[in-house]
């Protein structure tokens, strides 16, 4: 593993991480997850597992820090800082305010624009800024978009689930009209979350289609409960 190559994403109980600096949610599928249980001193646990997973290296690693969580809002580019940072805490007001708001420019396949706004535990941003090198942070919904985004064609609806978080997006003509992130670890949310978007939006069963991303149960398990009710559903991996 060489220096500027580390993707690493962190969860709310662990974390993960490749040598590739454009990680996929296919690949992040496939790396091992690095459990660290809820409870006293979480962050403090969280940082000691990282420093002893992560490669030793003579100069700091440089790092792709992707954040897996439901706490994110897109927002038309070049939103300044101080207002995005306003939108963030008033949508989520659960948000710790040791929260470090962050914020990713992100360029569409058809040229769309649009920022991510979300947060990150602050102990654990000062502890990335301590130990490595140059920091470029990303949400996952980010990568959805993208993937998302090359595979759609007139109305799509994009979702991608795993165990613990479900991600819907809406591309109307190829442009991004409706995003939302769920965290749930139940199938018959899941099946709810993307039922009551579909007819909320008025897509229509027969023309317009569902792409499912994903591997494993939780994808595979969606795909057979929507299949009765939406005509052109995909499961892509």
């Amino acid at each position: 593993m060489t220096k500027d190559n580390v993707t690493i994403r962190f969860a709310p109980d662990g974390f993960s991480f490749i040598d590739c600096p454009d990680a996929t949610s296919a690949q992040f599928d496939e790396a091992p997850f690095h459990e660290v249980s809820p409870g006293p001193d979480f962050q403090q646990r969280l940082h000691e597992a990282v420093l002893e997973a992560l490669p030793e290296s003579e100069a700091p690693l440089d790092l792709t820090v992707q954040i897996h969580s439901s706490r994110v809002v897109v927002l038309p580019p070049d939103t300044e800082f101080e207002l995005a940072a306003s939108m963030y805490r008033t949508t989520f007001t659960e948000a710790p305010e040791a929260e470090q708001v962050l914020l990713q420019p992100l360029m569409l396949p058809s040229g769309q624009q649009v920022t991510l706004c979300f947060g990150i535990d602050r102990s654990l941003y000062l502890f990335l800024e301590r130990n490595f090198g140059e920091l470029h942070f990303e949400h996952h919904l980010a990568t959805l978009l993208l993937e998302g985004a090359r595979a759609t064609s007139g109305n799509t609806l994009v979702v991608r689930t795993d165990e613990q978080f479900l991600q819907v997006a809406l591309f109307r003509l190829g442009q991004l009209a409706l995003v939302n992130v769920y965290r749930t670890s139940q199938a018959d949310n899941r099946r709810y979350y993307v039922l009551n978007t579909w007819i909320r939006e008025g897509l229509d069963q027969l023309n317009d289609h569902l792409l499912i991303l994903g591997k494993g149960n939780p994808a595979s398990q969606l795909h057979q409960d929507l299949r009765p009710f939406i005509k052109q559903t995909l499961l892509q991996y």
